[in-house]
């Protein structure tokens, strides 16, 4: 008798087809595997070429550190007018001698004042310039003069006038400068290990000595 029995039915060709399949998924795979490296290699390549792309026209700004500013500065008031001095004391203060000036950064250096029992004031102003403070109760209100203001406390004059050059507009930024001052009445101060340098005052006249 003949053999009746099929050899290539349906099931066979579905097992085949599985087969084919699994293959050509491997070789997708394997072939996306080289095309990554490949990627990858030619993005090596191309960051290791110099690029040729124009550079922006407006690089990042510098902000400076407080490390990289801070610093001390000695001055001697002896014979020097108290505004002139006191203006150029508050420039320090700020910063605004400096390149690396920023306006909402404190980039200034501590300031040393000696002799502040020698500063001057021209004309009539050791008598006409007056100072006002009130102890906050009732008929508290005291006024003495700028001559009398040297006899007791000689540093409050520079003191005084330095506050007032600094622009109260900026805030807090006020009292960060004004700690920074430090005013003694004679040539000896305790700030010698921080090694302050001398400044040379700009063009500040003396009309007059007393």
């Amino acid at each position: 008798m003949a053999n009746t029995k099929r050899t290539g039915g349906p099931n066979n060709k579905s097992k085949d087809r599985k087969k084919s399949g699994t293959k050509n998924t491997a070789i997708s795979h394997a072939s996306d595997k080289v095309e990554a490296k490949q990627a990858k290699a030619e993005v090596k390549t191309k960051a290791s070429q110099p690029s040729t792309k124009r550079r922006p026209l407006n690089p990042r700004t510098y902000y400076p550190k407080q490390s990289e500013i801070s610093g001390w500065r000695i001055v001697d008031a002896t014979g020097l007018p108290l505004g002139r001095l006191s203006s150029y004391i508050a420039h320090i203060l700020m910063g605004k001698d400096k390149a690396a000036y920023t306006r909402f950064a404190d980039t200034g250096d501590h300031v040393v004042v000696i002799n502040a029992k020698s500063v001057l004031l021209t004309g009539n102003k050791w008598e006409d310039k007056k100072y006002h403070h009130h102890t906050n109760y009732p008929g508290g209100l005291k006024t003495f003069t700028a001559k009398e203001l040297l006899e007791k406390h000689p540093e409050r004059l520079i003191q005084r006038a330095v506050y007032g050059m600094l622009p109260k507009f900026k805030g807090h930024m006020v009292h960060r400068w004004y700690k920074k001052l430090r005013v003694f009445s004679g040539a000896d101060h305790p700030h010698a290990a921080q090694k302050p340098q001398v400044v040379k005052l700009p063009n500040i006249g003396i009309q007059e000595r007393t």
